[in-house]
């Protein structure tokens, strides 16, 4: 079925293996999750995936393998996936047909099957790519010039053609395009990670192209003006004409796709998942964001423990305490939506405090705390603090473009002062603006220009207060 595989069955596992790879067969029988008898170093796991790597030393050269075992932990799932194919299958057979529809990928070595009853397990191995690192990580190591601008040109490239092959990534993200140099030095560009991808026998329309690179836009703070334009005049064949009206209809579809998102993480950040924990003890409850070390949320916690004041500043974290009294309307609910604020600003990408957690404290016959955590941006000062508000032209252009940011997707909360806003200055030194409290910007459905003209209005008047 596969050109170049051969099939192999180690105990209840049906392997399907490159021919040039059988120098796996013996590692194979050791592929689980279970420690015991198992080669895999785990790099990630949860209910439903397990991802891990080994290595294999052959004719004195070593090669490291990466390793996805997928589980299915539900009944309904055993049942289901008696009666179709595996994760692992799916994901190796559309690599498989990409590479043969000429997609620049990382065909697996490897794929597996357990079928036993209800007992049921897939497996996918790929080749690990020596110094390789996703675009997005590629992007923030500030590459040179003419590293970059042949980057994008081979990115946009690449995504051309794979939007004409007719491959629909619905994960079409810089995380899953993998940069690296070839054995010759040559700078190249895969698509990686097929979990989210189907294979259609026609190019896709212009609908679903603007869809899909608008996802892909999400993360354009990442590029300068003239970065998207050499990717967009790379993607249309240096078609000017069409590459500033696509351009239009990405931004327009981008924020419709942020707003989206940030309804997500409303949702999200109150359940547990991938990227939310929710934190149940003795002394605590709360929800918190798992991308933070154990270690840190420990540290956090022995602060909150000794904490008498409303607000603490420790290791670039800040820590608001609530009392949630009637007379002040500051209660459970209101201090939910502050964190449910906080991550929907977070998802749009607007510069703010990180929400690191929310956590409720409560010892028994005593009144209720809460506490909101976030991470601050270094060396950052409110705007009232700044003794050159009025004078400084850097800062009021840093304002301006603040604004033209955060006018995309809403206004600022007509009780905005000058403190709700953090400045500080970057590398370049340049001003840039973030906003410190989460309930004074409100998201809303008017287009840009709208809400420019009365943002504008209220940093004019908050300028002209202080």
């Amino acid at each position: 079925m596969f050109k170049g595989y051969i099939s192999n069955t180690i105990g209840h596992t049906r392997w399907i293996l490159q021919s040039q790879q059988t120098i796996l067969i013996p590692y194979l029988e050791h592929i689980k999750e279970n420690p015991a008898n198992s080669i895999l170093s785990i790099i990630r796991k949860d209910r439903y995936k397990v991802l891990g790597e080994f290595e294999v030393t052959h004719a004195n050269k070593v090669q490291t393998y990466l390793v996805k075992i997928y589980k299915y932990p539900r009944l309904f799932q055993k049942i289901k996936y008696l009666f179709k194919h595996t994760k692992a299958f799916r994901e190796f057979h559309t690599t498989y047909i990409a590479a043969m529809k000429g997609v620049p990928v990382e065909v697996p070595v490897a794929f597996g099957e357990r079928k036993h009853f209800f007992n049921k397990e897939s497996y996918l191995i790929i080749k690990k790519i020596r110094n390789s690192r996703t675009t997005r990580e590629y992007f923030k190591s500030n590459p040179s010039y003419k590293e970059r601008k042949d980057i994008l040109e081979k990115f946009g490239k690449i995504a051309k053609n794979i939007h004409d092959t007719g491959i629909k990534q619905d994960d079409f993200s810089l995380d899953n395009f993998l940069v690296y140099s070839d054995e010759d030095g040559e700078r190249r560009i895969i698509l990686i990670d097929f979990e989210r991808v189907s294979i259609q026998g026609k190019s896709l329309s212009e609908k679903h192209c603007i869809w899909y690179l608008a996802k892909l836009n999400r993360a354009r703070r990442l590029f300068k003006h003239t970065d998207r334009l050499r990717f967009l005049l790379s993607y249309t064949g240096g078609n000017f004409g069409y590459c500033k009206k696509l351009g239009k209809q990405i931004e327009w579809v981008t924020v419709y796709i942020q707003k989206k998102d940030a309804q997500k993480f409303q949702r999200q950040c109150m359940q547990e998942n991938r990227k939310f924990g929710i934190l149940k003890n003795t002394k605590f409850y709360g929800y918190y964001r798992k991308s933070y070390h154990p270690e840190t949320y420990t540290m956090l916690f022995d602060t909150i423990e000794k904490m008498t004041q409303d607000i603490l500043y420790i290791n670039q974290f800040r820590i608001l305490r609530f009392l949630p009294q009637a007379s002040t309307k500051c209660n459970y609910s209101t201090i939910i939506q502050t964190w449910k604020n906080a991550n929907a600003l977070f998802a749009l990408m607007i510069d703010i405090p990180v929400p690191v957690g929310i956590f409720e404290r409560c010892f028994p016959g005593k009144q209720k705390e809460w506490f909101l955590i976030s991470q601050m941006p270094d060396n950052c000062i409110p705007l009232d603090q700044y003794a050159y508000v009025h004078s400084n032209n850097d800062l009021y252009f840093a304002l301006i473009r603040f604004v033209e940011h955060v006018s995309s997707f809403g206004i600022f909360s007509k009780a905005l002062s000058s403190h709700d806003i953090l400045i500080r200055k970057d590398n370049n030194n340049t001003f840039v603006c973030y906003l410190g409290n989460y309930n004074s910007f409100r998201i809303n459905r008017f287009p840009r220009e709208k809400n420019r003209s009365v943002n504008t209005h209220i940093i004019k008047q908050l300028l002209l207060v202080n």
